[in-house]
């Protein structure tokens, strides 16, 4: 579901790149490149395209029901063809944005806890353990008289977790495992990867196919999980779980991961239309409750700019 989910979305950002710049013989073969890179490339492509016909079809019957006779007709033939085109063009980039980033239903179904878009959330459970859930994060509680599971089901949860040897308290988050040695510790899912902080204590973290055996972290290490692949690394554990005071440290991180950290702190769907701007390093605090200003802030030192097309949609520019 998630790799669709991310072909879905590059699809529809190609749609805007190339129906923008249609004839630019360089990003039709970068375009003609990630075609061919995955399977699942052309489906989604293809999924995205019939979804923008059908609405582009049905878009010229809803103007023509709503728009008064005697204003179409006073109105120049050239202009309500271009505003037609452009009103299309950004009614279907809107409605694909809201299908790619639809809530999963399935998630929110399974789940006994949940955030929404920029809100954060403070579980107390009965164990006396406390899970503080980003936004758009979900969790579902299975505890059993011998053992304590929480599954993340989506999204990031700082977890403060009550000691008991007899009794371990494990986080679940698709393949890697987590299990409380005496801990404060951070677990963050995101598209292609699982990434497990700690910022207190220890933790033992196993993900099997990725580590041949269980791993112990201490405070300030981290682990991330992507596949098969794992890498690990070591930070101030002051900094494991910033995100709940409101606050995104970046330290040389891409720009394109920086608006994939912003994202659900934003009710705005934002896409980066640069590529070149999307690889550009990013370095520095920002406060992810105002996120506009935060992404503005972010791209402004290489020349990018953020529109705000859309009350719940932005795009994010290169120079020029």
């Amino acid at each position: 579901m998630m790799e669709k989910t991310t072909a879905t979305r590059a699809a529809a950002l190609w749609h805007v790149k190339l129906q923008d710049d249609p004839n630019n013989p360089e990003l039709l073969q970068q375009f003609d490149v990630w075609l061919r890179a995955d399977p699942r490339h052309p489906q989604a492509w293809a999924e995205v395209n019939k979804t923008i016909t059908l609405l582009q079809q049905a878009a010229p019957e809803r103007r023509r029901a709503e728009r008064p006779a005697a204003q179409a007709a006073h109105k120049p033939v050239w202009k309500r063809r271009a505003f037609q085109s452009w009103a299309g063009g950004l009614a279907a980039l809107a409605c694909v944005s809201m299908f790619v980033f639809a809530p999963d239903a399935m998630i929110w179904a399974q789940a006994d806890y949940s955030t929404g878009y920029s809100q954060t959330k403070e579980v107390r459970l009965r164990d006396g353990s406390v899970v503080q859930l980003a936004p758009r994060s979900a969790i579902a509680i299975q505890f059993t008289q011998t053992t304590r599971i929480v599954s993340l089901l989506r999204g990031q949860g700082l977890f403060t977790v009550h000691h008991n040897a007899q009794r371990p308290f494990t986080v679940k988050a698709g393949a890697v495992t987590a299990t409380d040695l005496g801990t404060v510790f951070d677990v963050a899912m995101e598209d292609n990867h699982t990434t497990v902080a700690v910022k207190e204590g220890s933790s033992r973290v196993a993900a099997p196919g990725a580590l041949g055996a269980s791993q112990d972290l201490y405070a300030g290490d981290w682990l991330r999980v992507s596949g098969h692949t794992t890498q690990t690394g070591k930070q101030n554990p002051e900094m494991v779980g910033v995100w709940a005071t409101g606050l995104l440290m970046a330290r040389a991180m891409r720009v394109s991961d920086f608006v994939a950290a912003l994202r659900p702190w934003s009710h705005r769907h934002i896409f980066v239309l640069d590529q070149q701007l999307a690889e550009k390093r990013v370095t520095g605090v920002y406060n992810v409750r105002d996120p506009m200003q935060a992404l503005r802030l972010a791209v402004r030192p290489h020349g990018g700019n953020v529109q705000t097309v859309l009350p719940d949609l932005a795009l994010v520019t290169g120079p020029g």
